[in-house]
């Protein structure tokens, strides 16, 4: 790992040294405190958090381009980004842009990242390209950048993380964080994908890899030297809190999952940063781990000083849909029933949107926003547990015709395991008081067959259900969504089907407008008030990255990264499509304007 340092401190300043193709460098940037980061809201020119603020709003106060002159946006400029697309993988682009004073930072899925100077209104500048050389064995993805300090900080693939100067480009520290070689995990290494959180005094990073068998973790390291200052797995090991809810007999819990792939929120009052935590492993076959699973598929809150869960709240127990539940956990304030309540807001991949109290994570009510939902009842408004979970079973039942246990027919079952919501960010308009999502519809047909431990723990793949349980690939009916939900009211206000996934997520602005990117390339601008398009450009390239918001010298701009793949979904529900069935892959930043 010491070779990778070296080589990105050579990479940086090489290129500084060539004077960034010739240019001289831009004025120093103010340095991202606490206290900017806890007023992010007041500062709408920049968008210096993944979410845009601490509380993952993910909203533009901007009102510059609005309802009445979005049909004049037009591209400002591109920049593109072919470091992306190498050793034959497709893009792994899935975060947003991060911009301060006029300079952008983004990074392209394999740690290349770059500060762009966007001052000029009309072209994107490289300032710096900095490549922490992540080997070409891993698959790239990433979710977005942090800053603290003088310093933008990246987790990446390969499970380092790296302190980079935000002026020179220069690498400051390079940590060895998640660990590789594992033994009691079938994949053998752990990474990371979701963006930092960085607050306190700390930079929070999630283990992402829970899905290949690994326990899903979060790490607070000290942002000046990268030391660890406190780990908390989320899958517990013997005699912590929760163990007794792994009730095999083959320590399930040692490939348990819980991977954490979605930035988490934070509650500055509280001191607490709220996550939300994957599934079970493996994810389709609840018989190999009897018991609820703890902490899998739940909300969880950690104190930023120690990392000891405060509270938990678990959506699904047992669940074996792959309806992890990663997704952002929203805080807002809200008034219920005349009553001032702060609130955690989440879009369950299972379909349920629910509303929690961040103060101790009970249930406040949900609704369901997915068109059609087959694997519950409903859910219990007391508890917020589905109707059919009985807390006395080691295997949950639910309902037999779409809880497909080993052996059983295939059967279907909704939303899809791609439904709902995953890493795609919701916005919230808190002059609206209204939450917008960017969303996958659709069921899924599959069927199962029983996973096999190796002696002493672990997954063996040569059994009957390998090493998820399912049998084949799954079957799919799919298309996409955009919906409004009233954080007052808890009800779904507005909806509007679309042709395909939505991957992208949501931005909300103050001009009455809402932002995606969607799989077929199209960016897309929505009134906020009946989600009707008003508005949209096509790339020609697939979108898993969120848009952000921007203003420099007055006038305001929307940014997104274009960096996707079509072609996993076309075969996955979308099979004749002439819309995706040719499209081509790529890497580009795109930038509008009036």
């Amino acid at each position: 790992m010491l070779f990778h340092a070296q080589w990105g401190r050579a990479a940086a300043a090489a290129l500084l040294a060539s004077g960034a193709l010739g240019l001289s460098f831009p004025a120093l940037s103010a340095p991202v405190t606490h206290q900017r980061l806890l007023n992010a809201d007041r500062d709408p020119s920049n968008w210096i958090s993944v979410f845009q603020n601490y509380s993952s709003h993910n909203f533009s106060r901007l009102n510059q381009i609005n309802r009445n002159n979005v049909a004049s946006l037009r591209p400002a400029f591109t920049v593109p980004l072919t470091t992306a697309i190498r050793a034959g993988k497709t893009p792994g682009l899935q975060g947003g842009a991060l911009v301060d004073d006029g300079m952008m930072y983004i990074t392209d899925g394999w740690g290349v990242t770059r500060k762009i100077d966007v001052r000029s209104g009309t072209r994107g500048v490289v300032v710096w390209r900095t490549d922490p050389a992540v080997g070409n064995d891993e698959d790239p993805r990433d979710r977005g950048l942090a800053f603290w300090g003088n310093n933008v900080y990246n987790d990446l693939v390969d499970g380092r993380v790296i302190a980079i100067n935000r002026d020179t480009g220069e690498i400051v520290w390079d940590k060895q964080v998640a660990r590789t070689n594992i033994k009691d995990e079938f994949y053998g290494k752990e990474q990371f994908t979701a963006a930092p959180l960085a607050t306190d005094g700390k930079i929070i990073v999630g283990q992402s890899f829970g899905d290949a068998g690994t326990r899903g973790f979060l790490a607070a390291l000290d942002p000046a030297s990268g030391k660890e200052l406190w780990r908390r797995y989320t899958v517990p090991g013997p005699g912590e809190k929760g163990h007794e809810t792994w009730k095999d007999d083959h320590a399930a819990w040692k490939t348990g999952g819980g991977g954490m792939w979605t930035t988490g929120s934070y509650d500055a009052d509280q001191r607490l940063t709220i996550w939300g935590v994957g599934q079970p492993v493996p994810m389709f076959d609840p018989e190999y781990r009897p018991g609820d699973n703890l902490f899998t598929n739940s909300a969880i809150a950690l104190d930023i000083d120690s990392g000891e869960i405060k509270w938990f709240f678990q959506y699904t127990p047992n669940e074996s849909w792959d309806f992890d539940e990663n997704g952002v956990h929203m805080l807002v304030d809200v008034t219920i029933n005349g009553e001032n309540r702060k609130t955690v807001n989440h879009f369950g991949r299972n379909g349920i949107f629910y509303q929690l109290d961040r103060a101790n994570g009970q249930f406040i009510r949900h609704a369901q926003y997915v068109d059609a939902l087959s694997w519950t009842k409903g859910i219990d408004p007391k508890t917020g547990k589905p109707v059919e979970y009985d807390p006395k079973l080691a295997v949950q039942a639910y309902l037999p015709a779409t809880r497909i246990l080993r052996g059983e027919p295939e059967a279907r079952v909704c939303p899809n395991y791609h439904g709902g919501l995953r890493w795609q960010p919701p916005s919230y308009n808190p002059e609206q008081k209204v939450i917008f999502a960017g969303m996958s519809e659709g069921c899924f047909s599959q069927k199962i067959e029983p996973v096999k431990s190796l002696p002493g723990g672990g997954l063996d793949a040569k059994g009957a259900g390998g090493r998820s349980g399912r049998v084949g690939d799954a079957k799919f009916e799919r298309y996409g969504a955009m919906v409004a939900i009233s954080a007052t009211t808890g009800k779904v206000i507005a909806k509007v089907n679309l042709p395909h996934d939505n991957l992208s997520g949501a931005l909300a602005t103050a001009g009455g407008l809402v932002f995606s990117g969607l799989l077929d390339g199209t960016v897309t601008a929505f009134d906020d008030q009946t989600l009707t398009p008003l508005w949209s450009f096509n790339t020609g390239i697939s979108f898993k990255a969120p848009p952000v918001s921007y203003a420099v010298g007055g006038k305001q701009f929307i940014a997104i990264i274009a960096g996707g793949e079509a072609a996993p979904y076309y075969a996955r529900g979308f099979e004749g499509d002439a819309n995706l069935k040719l499209m081509e892959i790529g890497a580009m930043l795109y930038v509008f304007s009036l």
